[in-house]
This record gives C-alpha cells, sequence and structure tokens, in this order.
C-alpha cells in the first residue's frame, strides 16, 4: 500500500466530482463546511439535487473522531461518503451505518490517487431540519420567511426560533434547495481562505 495524505485524496476527489457534475447543471463544492457554527466539518460538501458530505481518511489519518463526526453528519447532511485509505478501510466499514457511502482510494506507483466504489450513499433518514438550516446566514432565513408571507418584524428574534418558524413552511428537501441557491448567490464568500468552487 502507498501511502496517502488528504490533500491527495482532496484533489483528486475534487477533479472527480467536477466532471460528473459539470453535466449535470449548477453544482456548489465547499471545502471545509463547517456545520452547526463550527461543531463539526466535513472535508467537502457537494450541494446538488441533495447536499452530499465527503469525509477524507487517508493513511496518516486516525479514526478518533470518526463517533463524532458521524453523530453530527446524521443530523446535518442528507448523505454522506466516506473516502478512505486502504488502511482503514475494514474499520470504517463497521463502523458506519447502511445509508452512507464508502470509496475506497488507492495511490498508484507514480503518486496519483484512483477511486474504487464500494458503496453508494443513500438518503439519510435521520436528518434533522434545525440542523441543516444552520448553513443559512440568519438574513437569509429572515429573507425565507418574507418571502412565505410572514409579515412580522423577524431581525430580533433568535436563531432557533426562526427556524422553527421556517420548518412550517418547508420539507428539508426544499430547505436543501433554498440553501444551494443562497450559496450561490454568495459568490466569493468565504472569509477563513477555504476554496469554494461552483459551476458558474
Amino acid at each position: 500500500m502507498n501511502a496517502t495524505n488528504e490533500q491527495d485524496i482532496r484533489h483528486a476527489l475534487h477533479s472527480k466530482l467536477q466532471k460528473q457534475y459539470s453535466i449535470k447543471g449548477d453544482y456548489l463544492l465547499i471545502d471545509e463546511l463547517s456545520l452547526e457554527h463550527g461543531r463539526n466539518r466535513v472535508d467537502i460538501a457537494l450541494f446538488s439535487s441533495y447536499i452530499h458530505g465527503y469525509e477524507i481518511k487517508s493513511s496518516k489519518d486516525n479514526l478518533l473522531r470518526l463517533p463524532n463526526q458521524l453523530l453530527q453528519y446524521s443530523k446535518s447532511l442528507q448523505k454522506v461518503t466516506f473516502v478512505v485509505a486502504e488502511n482503514h478501510y475494514k474499520d470504517v466499514m463497521k463502523s458506519i451505518p447502511k445509508w452512507c457511502g464508502l470509496i475506497l482510494a488507492i495511490k498508484g506507483p507514480r503518486g496519483g490517487v484512483s477511486f474504487r466504489s464500494i458503496r453508494r450513499a443513500k438518503l439519510n433518514p435521520h436528518v434533522d431540519f434545525f440542523s441543516l438550516a444552520h448553513i443559512l446566514w440568519k438574513a437569509e432565513v429572515i429573507e425565507l420567511l418574507y418571502q412565505h408571507g410572514v409579515t412580522e418584524k423577524l431581525e430580533h428574534k433568535s436563531r432557533k426560533d426562526l427556524y422553527k418558524q421556517l420548518s412550517m413552511f418547508m420539507t428539508i428537501k426544499q430547505l436543501s434547495l433554498e440553501i444551494k441557491t443562497k450559496l450561490l448567490k454568495r459568490g466569493n464568500w468565504r472569509v477563513d481562505g477555504q476554496p469554494l468552487s461552483y459551476d458558474g
């Protein structure tokens, strides 16, 4: 087994996803997407028909954070795929639920990373509306509520109250599509130096 690092896998995965989704229309790829205001991050988030998180485990990583990551991803992402080096394959396979996808990352003798799909991700049955809504800025939630006919002043309300109100107007599926629309409108909004790619 040739040792892999996180950046090698990330770069190859970006290329794979961009080739796959550029044909399908608008999509968005975000590195290190913060979930529930920083409680956890997922390595790559793909916004297309669903919000699909990709978590990378290179041969140099350990799996200590996996239980906490699974707990967060189960609440905040509609699909989840783990992209793992060969040394982590068996342990990750035993640890993740059946709705999670699994991709094996293999580094060739010349340094290139290839992927072998072991299991395709299915829809996560445990998504929590409130955890998903955390991806939106407060101003974006207020804008959505006004679009749905709410007339009261909302700026003073807490995020929790706004999310609760929003849940009365839309499903998780509708929310995920609105999140993608809002993120595409933000443009180059990342202030922490993390890259954002999208099909313009």
